[in-house]
């Protein structure tokens, strides 16, 4: 194999991993998104509201003027999705970390790296 072709596996073997990693992180936040809503998890939109760092608090209190104000709901509704998106997308990726770490644990050195070759090699 050359180094220009094992370089090119090497890309797609990454860029494989990167989709596999981004389907699941994708299906885990859409299990836990109404969990998250239910206060079912590590924190809940509340707990998320209160923890707003100063620049979050700035547009959380627009939005709320607008509501107030004017009836504007929207603008709330948005913020507190993209908080609720935020924090889900902190917990997919422990969840990811978490996910690969039992694999690994569950598994033997060696059938950790033939697990390894195998999902890089049917990617590719």
């Amino acid at each position: 194999m050359t180094n220009e072709t094992a370089l090119l596996a090497l890309l797609e073997s990454r860029e494989a991993e990167a989709n596999a990693k981004a389907e699941w992180i994708a299906e885990w936040t859409a299990a836990n998104r109404p969990l998250l809503l239910a206060g079912m998890l590590e924190t809940d939109p509340a707990t998320l509201l209160g923890e707003l760092n100063t620049d979050q608090h700035r547009h959380y209190n627009q939005a709320i003027w607008l509501m107030m104000n004017d009836g504007e709901q929207a603008p709330l509704m948005q913020f507190i999705g993209q908080v609720v998106d935020a924090e889900l997308a902190e917990l997919a990726q422990a969840a990811w970390h978490s996910h690969l770490a039992a694999l690994h644990d569950a598994m033997s050195d060696q059938q950790w790296e033939q697990y390894q070759f195998n999902h890089q090699r049917t990617a590719a």
